[in-house]
């Protein structure tokens, strides 16, 4: 399992951001270890390492954003609670450097605070003309960070209904931390054999089948798998019509 969305920007004024498949990972100039960072207190920082394997020097920044999700959407926002020191720099052929990830408002007292890391690296410096007046960014690591009480855990509870020919699955977090959810499935019916995603403390997450999924009979009752966590959780759920 690859916890990372990296991004290819052909020019922040000219293009869309667009996704690349994690498998294209190993073929990076830039690697990131670990690609999760989770910290309990009284623990207030923690550290990633960034390792060039390119040919040629590369530039890096990188930027902290506030988490939260509302209805299942992620909101990212900027903030200053979080510091990464130093905040770019310029690592030589083969070199590994070490980023601080500091937590500047203090450790977490009760539940969990939720943040994202962007890693971004840039292009060789020295380009000319037009190209030279954009900021490109060849490869970006998102990464989920995390700053919690020690006792802090998720608590799921999950649902699944029929609609619009497709089956759709909600899990709720009323815990304090966070739930990383991967490998769902209801029934016969798979959401992917990676990661689904995270359902942050007090929101709700939801997914929707494929549209030639072969969808169980409304009232069905079956069994919902999938790994939160580190521990595999089997569930019965009865599927609904909505």
């Amino acid at each position: 399992m690859k916890e990372i969305a990296m991004y290819v920007r052909l020019s922040v004024a000219l293009a869309a951001l667009l996704t690349v498949p994690s498998t294209a990972a190993p073929q990076a100039s830039l690697r990131v270890e670990p690609l999760r960072v989770a910290v309990s207190a009284p623990s207030q920082a923690s550290a990633i390492t960034l390792q060039n394997t390119s040919a040629d020097k590369i530039g890096v920044q990188m930027r902290v954003f506030e988490w939260s999700q509302t209805n299942g959407t992620d909101t990212l926002k900027p903030t200053t609670d979080v510091v990464v020191s130093p905040p770019a720099t310029t690592i030589p052929s083969g070199a590994s450097y070490t980023v601080r990830i500091a937590r500047t408002a203090g450790a977490v007292a009760s539940g969990e605070k939720s943040y994202r890391l962007w890693v971004d690296e840039l292009p060789a410096a020295g380009r000319e003309g037009p190209a030279a007046r954009t900021v490109d960014i060849r490869i970006r690591y998102d990464l989920p960070v995390f700053f919690g009480a020690a006792n802090a855990s998720p608590k799921l509870s999950w649902k699944a209904y029929r609609s619009g020919g497709r089956l759709i699955v909600e899990a709720t977090n009323t815990g304090t931390g966070h739930a990383r959810v991967e490998a769902l499935s209801v029934g016969n019916v798979s959401f992917g054999s990676g990661l689904n995603g995270y359902v942050l403390p007090g929101t709700m997450r939801r997914w929707t089948s494929g549209a030639n999924a072969s969808l169980p009979p409304a009232n069905a009752n079956l069994t919902l798998v999938a790994e939160v966590g580190d521990r595999e959780v089997r569930t019965p759920i009865a599927v609904a019509s909505n």
